[in-house]
């Protein structure tokens, strides 16, 4: 009875809570955040493991290949100094003769040809050096560079090295397999490289030149090529034994597994060797040398940055989830104050947003309140755009030419005092021009009906042309084409001049040479067609997009950028001043093309 009583008190609690929406909408909020932050951070992490493993792949093997470049390079020119003997013909004359040569020229002999090879080493010297020995073809020691002493003619003419080195027959022969090093030797011989030389005419009369070489050379060739903490280089030779290893040789020598892996000429693969780290190893075989190098990096400095990023993208979907969580709480909160909710709306659309609308999603009061008010605010909105927007529209436009005229009256007072003083000291050019401009300023500023007529507009525009006429000398034709009845046809007082304006200054004044500028004006049926053009500079296509997708917008959405400060009052005055007066019957076009010009074409029944 008492458990009874307590699941029923537990039940009173828990089932009002989460049947409040609020609450469902948190735990929705959680589940979805939730999910989706381990999504991305699993996708991303994932994707990020991929791209840098794929990439280091990639880069290893451009490493070794620069690895294997290096050694070919300097196995090269250790070659070029074998060959010494080749560019003097005595040399070769005395490896033929050598045989019949008394004790005494065979000593001299030897001892030329020991003096050529020091030399050719001091020349170039060579850090990684340790000796050199010149055999004679049956296995005779013939010199060397220093007092090391090398085995039996017999056990030379039967070694691996030297019958590998004489079936080469001139080419070099690498070899990894040197034997031990001379008792307090400065370096341990870690290779060596042997040739054969004799004239192609006496094939069995030849001398074999071997050198032994310390590990220097593969101890520098990797260490700028930009290698992770813990990775290997390694070399083997022709047969996969271990040359040389960058870390302890011992852990690769025994390793069969490892090397018997790498028969092709370049390759990689992931390589465990008992419980220790993945290793990535890249290889590639020298065409030259026919040795292998070899890069072996463990995958933990792989996945090293990796396991950074992972604790990044942690750390962020913490902070995104707790942000998010504190956001949907709040948004959930405000979801459950409908009424608050049309209270703020009704403030918004008291400031002037009357693009705001409520959301219907309830079947309640609340719901029918919402779709009525927004049926209202649509009506509302219709009402504003189609006649009050518009008219404030126009009261801008007409404000802005108001600005354009700053002080008139004084100004044009006082271009009449310069056409006085003009006449006076006889400057034809300055009296007409400033008689030209006050004529105009006394048109703009002149008060009565807006409309005037096209032969009022067209004295206007002689006066301003007569001005530029001036200022550009003949640089400017000015032309026009209008029919007897249109001189009579009504229009919007400051139409012509700002086309005309437009024309001089983005046309004409950018072209090199003469340019003309032509009005035309004929009758369309019971409409006028009126067209302003010029051979100017033109337009360019996506200028001109700009302005005709500009001037395709609804009035009450574009902002009025024109003003005196602007320096006049422009095409979108001239077209917004028409489109809100005329409406669908007003058309209104602009044809450019850049270097050939632009036309400007009104089309509008009268006034």
């Amino acid at each position: 009875m008492l458990n009874l009583k307590r699941e029923r008190w537990l039940s009173g609690r828990i089932r009002p809570f989460f049947s409040r929406l609020r609450t469902r909408l948190l735990l929705s909020y959680f589940v979805i955040i939730l999910l989706c932050i381990a999504l991305v951070g699993a996708v991303s992490f994932y994707i990020s493991y991929q791209t840098m493993a794929e990439r280091v792949e990639s880069a290893s093997l451009q490493i070794i290949r620069q690895i294997e470049n290096n050694m070919d390079n300097d196995f090269h020119s250790k070659r070029n100094i074998l060959l010494a003997p080749y560019y003097t013909q005595e040399y070769i004359d005395g490896i033929n003769a050598y045989r019949e040569m008394s004790e005494e020229n065979k000593f001299l002999f030897r001892q030329e040809l020991g003096n050529l090879f020091l030399k050719s080493f001091n020349i170039t010297p060579i850090r990684d050096f340790i000796r050199f020995q010149i055999y004679y073809s049956g296995g005779e020691l013939m010199g060397a560079s220093d007092d090391f002493k090398p085995e039996s003619a017999a056990q030379v003419r039967n070694s691996e090295w030297y019958l590998r080195t004489v079936m080469k027959d001139g080419e070099v022969f690498f070899s990894g397999e040197v034997g031990d090093s001379a008792p307090g030797a400065a370096k341990q011989t870690a290779y060596s490289s042997s040739i054969l030389i004799r004239d192609f005419s006496n094939p069995d009369r030849f001398i074999v030149v071997r050198v032994e070489y310390a590990a220097d050379l593969f101890s520098s060739i990797g260490q700028n090529d930009g290698l992770s903490p813990h990775s290997s280089i390694l070399i083997l030779d022709e047969n996969n034994k271990l040359v040389y290893a960058s870390a302890d040789s011992s852990q690769y020598e025994s390793d069969t597994a490892l090397l018997s892996r790498m028969n092709d000429d370049t390759g990689k693969f992931w390589y465990k060797k008992n419980d220790k780290d993945d290793l990535l190893v890249s290889y590639t075989r020298s065409a030259y040398s026919d040795w292998k190098a070899v890069l072996v990096m463990p995958r933990s400095d792989i996945t090293g940055p990796l396991n950074r990023i992972k604790t990044t993208v942690i750390a962020t979907a913490i902070i995104a989830f707790v942000v998010t969580f504190l956001i949907s709480l709040l948004f959930g909160r405000s979801i459950t104050r409908p009424i608050l909710n049309v209270y703020k709306t009704v403030n918004r659309i008291k400031r002037g947003d009357f693009s705001i609308r409520l959301e219907v999603g309830r079947n309640d009061e609340i719901g029918r309140i919402a779709s009525n008010f927004n049926a209202m605010q649509d009506e509302l909105q219709h009402l504003i755009e189609t006649k009050y927007m518009n008219q404030i529209k126009l009261q801008e436009v007409e404000l802005a030419m108001l600005y354009s005229q700053i002080n008139p009256h004084f100004l044009y007072n006082t271009l009449d005092s310069i056409r006085a003083m003009s006449d006076y000291y006889k400057v034809n050019d300055i009296g007409e021009m400033a008689q030209a401009l006050a004529d105009m300023f006394r048109y703009n500023t002149k008060t009565g009906d807006e409309i005037v007529t096209l032969q009022e507009e067209l004295v206007q525009i002689d006066a301003y042309m007569k001005i530029q006429g001036i200022r550009f000398e003949d640089k400017i034709a000015y032309e026009l084409d209008i029919e007897e009845d249109a001189y009579r046809f009504p229009l919007l007082k400051m139409t012509l001049q700002p086309l005309v304006e437009n024309a001089v200054f983005h046309g004409i004044e950018r072209k090199r040479g003469k340019g003309t500028i032509r009005i035309c004006a004929a009758a369309a049926g019971e409409r006028l067609r009126l067209t302003v053009s010029d051979d100017g500079v033109g337009i360019s296509e996506k200028r001109l997009g700009e302005l005709r997708t500009r001037l395709g917008h609804p009035l009450h959405q574009e902002p009025f950028t024109a003003s005196a400060a602007e320096g006049g009052i422009g095409i979108g005055n001239v077209y917004a001043r028409y489109a809100i007066r005329y409406g669908a019957h007003f058309e209104f076009s602009i044809e450019s093309r850049k270097g050939t010009g632009t036309t400007i074409t009104l089309l509008f029944p009268e006034a």
